[in-house]
């Protein structure tokens, strides 16, 4: 496994993040800033000092920042759990690294029994100094208004936190504190995404195809015309008979299909359950440390990676579309709706996307849950009880993003 990253908080760091995250949002992020009411705020400050882990959705990349804007607008540092391959992403690695441990953040590689990550976990929740934010769905969503489900681990890891606490005779509450976060565009996009539209049209259809039908129909056709190509990438028969949806979900399951078949899996789990799984066995796999292995250990290990070199473009396509739906813009023609969709199908046809803006993030949080107060329940009936909280911490947030 690659080597842990602590965290290192450091105030002065913190300090000087604080002015220089409100400048770099307005050079990279397009001008993002946040919002968040008196009330929300109250609920967060009505558990100050105690063991706190904030659970976010996860719907974009800037998600870290947001909460990190909301750190510095209340004046509480936080701690942050985060992928292990971020600390090395970009020419600055090394840098990026230094500096994220300074502002509280250590590694996890998803998908293993990540000892350190785990240890450290109970470790700040126990010792209650700074809120721990984790994001309860483990990937980006992508998704303005709808939650993926969350990940059973984070409920685990605080009652194993609060089994430590015993240990020690140091028994506190410990909160979970459901957050929402949602985007908003602040000014009219309208032709952004018609420019956008135009040029996806352009990639993929025809002249003749490319009739000047109303908005709603230009996107579904460009959707349309993605998944038969697709359909017949992966040999995937398209029944008349059958909606939109149906095929939707039926291209998901034959990619995944594809994907397990090359790795030798079996699963009967549902599409996100087993695309987190395939995720977690190619992460825990490609983060390895080689250092440490023997010459025999590093040549199964190259094995392995020519393996995943088969499917890895297949499990990021499932990522990319894993919570999209037909009518999900038609539901609601929102700018926010129209321009995630736009953002899927230009990261498919394109291999890349573009940020768009100026936007602001706005954050809601509900009433804290004292898991302390459910730990009897919970060892009566561990399993029963991770999971009846995870779905619950999962509806308040979903409940949150659609206010």
């Amino acid at each position: 496994m690659l080597d842990f990253k602590p965290p290192k908080p450091n105030l002065k760091a913190i300090r000087v993040a604080n002015v220089i995250v409100p400048l770099a949002n307005r050079l990279f992020s397009k001008g993002l800033t946040i919002d968040i009411d008196a009330e929300s705020i109250d609920r967060i400050k009505s558990i100050h000092g105690n063991p706190t882990l904030i659970a976010p959705n996860h719907a974009a990349s800037d998600d870290p920042t947001v909460v990190f804007l909301l750190s510095k607008q209340i004046s509480q540092p936080f701690y942050y759990m985060a992928a292990r391959e971020t600390f090395d992403k970009g020419k600055l690695g090394g840098i990026r690294s230094y500096v994220m441990q300074r502002l509280g953040v250590y590694s996890v590689v998803r998908g293993t029994a990540d000892r350190n990550a785990f240890r450290t976990t109970r470790q700040i929740l126990v010792e209650g100094k700074w809120p721990l934010v984790i994001f309860g769905e483990g990937e980006i969503s992508r998704q303005n208004d709808t939650v993926m489900r969350f990940e059973r681990g984070i409920t685990q890891l605080c009652f194993w936190a609060i089994d430590d606490m015993i240990k020690t005779e140091k028994f506190n509450p410990l909160y979970v504190l459901p957050m929402g976060i949602k985007y908003h565009y602040t000014r009219d996009m309208w032709h952004v995404i018609d420019n956008a539209l135009t040029a996806l049209e352009r990639n993929i259809l025809p002249d003749n195809a490319r009739t000047p039908n109303e908005r709603y129909q230009r996107l579904r056709r460009i959707g349309i015309t993605v998944l038969k190509t697709l359909a017949d990438e992966y040999q995937y028969k398209v029944e008349s008979t059958s909606s939109l949806n149906e095929h939707i979900q039926g291209l998901k399951e034959q990619i995944l299909s594809h994907a397990e078949k090359i790795m030798g899996i079996e699963s009967d789990d549902d599409v996100l359950t087993r695309v987190r799984a395939l995720k977690n066995i190619v992460d825990a796999e490609v983060y390895r440390d080689v250092e440490q292995m023997t010459e025999y250990e590093r040549k199964i290990h190259e094995e392995q990676l020519r393996k995943f070199q088969q499917f890895y473009p297949d499990l990021e396509r499932l990522i990319n579309f894993i919570a999209i739906a037909d009518g999900y813009v038609a539901e609601e023609h929102s700018p926010e709706r129209y321009l995630e969709v736009i953002f899927r199908l230009e990261k498919e046809v394109f291999g890349a996307a573009n940020r768009r803006g100026p936007r602001v993030a706005t954050i809601r949080v509900s009433d804290p849950i004292n898991l302390s107060e459910r730990y009897e329940t919970y060892k009566a009936k561990k399993k029963e009880t991770v999971e009846q909280i995870t779905t619950e911490l999962e509806t308040q947030v979903q409940n949150l993003v659609l206010l």
